[in-house]
């Protein structure tokens, strides 16, 4: 169940021949974060398709309905009505947009989900199939999708007050979908499991899923505006339109799978460090 070697005599590794050896130690940042592109490497055929499809039909809606927005809003500036122009977009468009922001929030726990069932396997030795990856993490999708909301709600409320406690919030449920797909627990259950995860090492885990978060967004962001820029400098609206929703899609499968790989490898290093998760695999392989 594991790739043996490579991090130091004696150490106990998790991962396998095609992820390389991974530590079953507790591990810094530096760890997670090769650990995180070591994993997505070696699971990029079984997540990649099931990522990108359910990606791309909100990318897509959400590029031409961006597309048709600023042909109407073109339409009336060259007619010379200013007020039409600035009425124009609200309604149709407005309304359109607010439902690909509501499905792509609805969708990111139920990704979240597959990624950790993945990347969890991958971890303990074991690769999964594109169809592996929806087929054992299915019946956890209403669970994933009732703690995103309450835990949304919690850093709402929190957030009324101060942005730190609403990135308190954050951190304290950041392991709610791994304990989740991987121990089963429902929502509530799943949230006070990551609650008793993180709260031993609360701001460790907060700087790295911070630290995480920022490096996704920087690398999301080089990913998405330089083909962007290139293309509506050269293309016409529908062109463009047609890049934006390819580069859109490879940027939220890219995000998702980013995040919730070092969730993941953090819901490790917690069990790792204060439940003896890696005694545990140790004697299950030598028994």
């Amino acid at each position: 169940m594991g790739a043996g070697g490579g991090y130091g005599p004696g150490r106990p590794t998790a991962g396998s021949s095609r992820t390389g050896p991974l530590p079953m130690y507790p591990m810094a940042v530096g760890d997670i974060l090769d650990a995180t592109f070591r994993l997505l490497r070696a699971n990029a055929k079984a997540l990649a398709p099931v990522l990108l499809l359910i990606a791309f039909p909100f990318e897509a809606i959400a590029a031409y309905n961006t597309r048709n927005a600023q042909s109407l809003n073109q339409a009336f500036a060259n007619l010379g009505n200013l007020q039409q122009q600035q009425n124009a977009t609200p309604s149709s468009v407005l309304i359109v947009g607010y439902l690909v922001i509501l499905g792509i929030a609805l969708m990111t726990p139920v990704v979240a989900g597959f990624v950790c069932r993945t990347i969890a396997a991958s971890y303990l030795g074991e690769q999964y199939r594109p169809g592996q990856v929806v087929k054992t993490s299915v019946g956890t999708i209403a669970a994933l999708i009732i703690s995103s909301l309450l835990v949304h709600l919690a850093e709402l409320g929190a957030g009324i007050f101060c942005i730190l406690p609403g990135l308190a919030i954050m951190a304290l449920f950041v392991l709610t979908a791994p304990a989740i797909v991987i121990e089963g627990l429902g929502p509530v259950a799943g949230m006070r499991r990551s609650w008793k995860l993180v709260r031993p090492r609360f701001w460790p885990v907060l700087g790295t899923a911070l630290l995480g978060g920022l490096m996704v967004l920087i690398m999301a962001t080089i990913i998405a505006v330089v083909p962007e820029q290139i293309v509506g400098a050269i293309a016409g609206d529908h062109a463009k339109a047609v890049v934006d929703a390819i580069i859109g899609t490879i940027t939220e499968a890219f995000q998702w799978s980013v995040a919730a790989t070092m969730a993941t490898l953090i819901y490790f290093n917690q069990r790792i460090r204060f439940e003896g998760l890696d005694l545990q695999v140790m004697a299950a392989r030598l028994g």
